[in-house]
């Protein structure tokens, strides 16, 4: 009988290369996050995103399979999907590095990309995995004709045997991404090999079916030019090339996450980061040539505050300081304990950090020590189980375990979390806590304060850190953490080691603390049963989209309504000039804060607070001190220049625009202006004008980022919906009828 009717192949064989199937199909679902990844985190938005393409994928070659199979040659269009299907899996990872920037434009903050995080992974999704999970599931129904064929009997009998070898193939294809081919061969090096296992499954069943060299050659000219294209491509593409003064000094592909190694600066001034999944202005961990404080708003340096405040209130060095971080990463902050510490006291530190390739970096490239006794490195562990394996207690344990910016495991937020570390503290000991959110607000940080509260049964504080969208959170075993503005706070004029005592002063700024009761808590608590992480993240993200918004449409149409408020008197002057000349390095905030405060003049007031705000590095507060401001004189150039930089710092760039085109205009026009001063103005708004027009382009860019993401995400599903709708009442699939099903 001819090969149309009785396609010439085993059924052992024909089950490998089902299995095969299935585990490239797995293959593809679990390295697009990985690829992904760079542009829009691990989150399970992104999961979600990706397992639903890949499940609408599916089915839509579930059907044209179904249509394909009734036709000639079932075995011949079998090796033609693998064949297909090779081709696909080669040109992802090179693909995925335009497609995905895209859906997600190189500069975009963290507190702007709320809309594209979600819709951004979706459409990119779409775009990228649909075609080939689409193809491959095409294979299942053509496998099930061709066993139907060789062997007989009913389509349940085939189609369960053909459902068990994809799902063993699954099975390998899960764990083997996951645990071996990632580690060992990279993402990159994964989608390649899996596209050349497809492309030798598919050239095996042309070389079965074909009866002409002709079609053979063909095949394998289809198949070296999608593989070794692909593979050329993706050796040179690079997912996020290191920006400008940047050297990237290593790269890996763990198990879990994508790492890069960023190098900036010379001699004294270099810094290192590591970059992990991250394309959103952020990074895990930073090195600088000498160890102690890093200053400029890394809110690493704040976990030395425990230290510090216990060291005054003993009035001197305690002799050892344990310290346990959960969420070690490359070292930073137990570097920065190594020299923010005094002398005389013995720094024994035990750190857990659940990626290993983090760890093997951090020792080659940040001066991670480990494995000695005062210095324990655990790679490979998760931070919750570790509790239950320390066997000592604790003067402080750092709390720093986050992915992507902003995801932080719930199961590590939960009452029952910190009650475990609260067990293996020393008593009075301290937990620190970082927390990424936009205030004290927070639904993230809340929510985190009030698991620690009510897990410890302690007083929490938490305190924004300057110039940085983080928080810290801080409790104490037995007792409660210092007040702001208090002597056992500390302050200016007190020696606080290692250069910490310049740390406090900006959380006497209003609004800059807060210190909550467990009792007041006990609902917003999260447990393990009831986490809610990641939603609120999410929600975090939105809100300080939406006060972002609110503030970039300030301005109206470019000219803030004029409010009336009384004029200054001879004492406003002397207080804004007490306030102005309080302003720089060793300020004390609370003094210079009161004097703003007696400002009756609201045009006065509201410039000293931003000024004092944005010296204090409340960026946001500055700029809404600096838009009520313009309320009152909205052609102050000062206020102006002030709204201007802030706006573009945190990204108001609309507002920005119609606010620098005023200052402009202010400066050119305002004859009381005397001519040095006029050109000190021109000499700032020169570089402002650029830095506009960028602001402005990637705000375009998010903007069609977005629409593109919709619409295509739409489109695709459209496209899918209607071909299997027409599949489904369609006759006929290239001309072959579905009659036609036996020779």
């Amino acid at each position: 009988m001819s090969d149309h009717s009785s396609p010439a192949i085993s059924t052992p064989v024909l089950a490998v290369l089902v299995g095969l199937a299935g585990a490239a199909t797995m293959v593809i679902e679990l390295g697009a996050v990985r690829l992904l990844a760079p542009w829009f985190g691990t989150s399970s938005s992104v999961w979600t995103n990706v397992i639903g393409v890949v499940l609408a994928a599916l089915a839509l070659g579930y059907a044209l399979g179904a249509r394909l199979a009734s036709g000639r040659s079932p075995l011949r269009r079998l090796g033609t999907v693998l064949l297909l299907g090779a081709a696909f899996a080669a040109w992802l990872p090179i693909a995925a590095s335009g497609i995905a920037a895209w859906f997600m434009p190189a500069g975009v903050a963290l507190h702007d990309a709320a809309e594209l995080l979600v819709w951004g992974s979706l459409g990119a999704a779409t775009v990228l995995f649909l075609p080939a999970a689409a193809t491959l599931g095409c294979a299942g129904p053509l496998a099930v004709e061709v066993l139907q064929r060789v062997r007989g009997g009913g389509a349940g009998r085939a189609g369960g045997h053909v459902l068990a070898a994809s799902t063993i193939g699954s099975l390998v294809g899960t764990f083997g991404t996951t645990h071996l081919f990632i580690p060992s061969l990279g993402v990159t090096g994964t989608f390649l090999t899996a596209s050349v296992v497809l492309a030798a499954a598919g050239l095996w069943l042309w070389f079965a079916s074909a009866r002409g060299t002709r079609s053979t050659v063909q095949a394998v000219g289809l198949v070296l030019l999608s593989v070794g294209g692909g593979t050329l491509s993706a050796s040179s593409a690079e997912a996020r090339p290191p920006g400008e003064g940047e050297t990237l000094l290593a790269s890996a592909d763990s198990s879990m996450q994508s790492l890069r190694v960023i190098e900036s600066g010379e001699g004294a001034q270099r810094m290192r980061f590591l970059r992990v999944n991250e394309s959103l202005d952020s990074f895990q961990s930073v090195w600088k040539p000498e160890p102690g404080l890093l200053l400029g708003g890394h809110y690493y340096d704040y976990f030395a505050l425990p230290y510090a405040w216990t060291f005054h209130e003993l009035g001197e060095a305690p002799p050892t300081w344990d310290v346990l971080v959960i969420g070690l990463g490359a070292g930073t902050a137990v570097r920065v304990l190594e020299g923010a510490l005094a002398d005389g006291t013995r720094l024994r530190t035990v750190g857990v950090e659940i990626d290993p390739e983090v760890v093997e970096l951090g020792a080659e490239y940040f001066d991670l020590e480990r494995g000695t006794d005062d210095r324990v490195a655990v790679g490979g562990m998760d931070g919750r189980a570790a509790l239950r394996y320390m066997d000592r207690q604790f003067d402080q344990i750092i709390v720093d375990a986050y992915a992507n910016n902003m995801e932080i495991p719930p199961h590590l937020a939960s009452t029952e979390a910190f009650a475990a570390m609260g067990a293996i503290l020393k008593p009075r000991g301290w937990i620190s806590i970082n927390v990424g959110g936009f205030g004290l607000e927070d639904p993230v940080v809340r929510a985190v304060a009030a698991a620690a509260a009510v897990g410890l049964q302690e007083t929490v504080s938490i305190g924004r850190i300057p110039f940085s969208r983080n928080l810290g959170v801080w409790l104490r075993k037995d007792d409660e953490v210092p007040r702001p503005s208090t002597s056992e706070f500390g302050s200016l004029g007190q020696p606080l080691p290692g250069g910490t005592g310049q740390l406090i002063e900006g959380f006497s700024v209003p609004g800059a603390w807060a210190r909550l009761e467990p009792e007041a808590l006990a609902e917003s608590a999260k447990n393990d049963d009831r986490s809610a992480m990641e939603e609120l993240q999410l929600e975090s993200i939105l809100l300080a989209s939406k006060h972002l918004h609110e503030l970039d449409d300030a301005s109206g149409d470019g000219s803030e309504e004029r409010v009336a408020g009384p004029a200054a008197t001879q004492d406003d002057e002397a207080n804004f000039a007490s306030v102005q000349a309080l302003q720089g390095e060793g300020v004390d905030m609370a003094l210079a804060f009161e004097a703003a405060r007696a400002i009756e003049s609201p045009r006065l007031r509201q410039t000293a607070e931003s000024r004092l705000l944005w010296g204090a590095g409340d960026l946001f507060g500055a700029l809404d001190a600096a838009t009520q401001g313009l309320r009152f004189v909205p052609r102050d150039p000062g206020l102006l220049l002030t709204a201007v930089n802030l706006g573009l710092i945190v990204g108001a760039s609309q507002a920005s625009g119609e606010r620098l085109a005023r200052l402009q205009e202010v400066v050119d026009t305002d004859a009381s202006m005397d001519t040095p001063t006029r050109d000190w103005y021109r000499g700032q708004i020169a570089p402002l004008i650029d830095l506009q027009a960028d602001a402005q382009r990637l705000r375009q860019a998010k903007e069609r980022a977005v629409k593109l993401s919709r619409w295509s995400t739409f489109a695709m599903a459209g496209a899918a919906l209607g071909l299997i709708l027409a599949l489904a009442f369609t006759g006929r699939v290239g001309g072959a009828s579905s009659a036609s099903t036996t020779g």
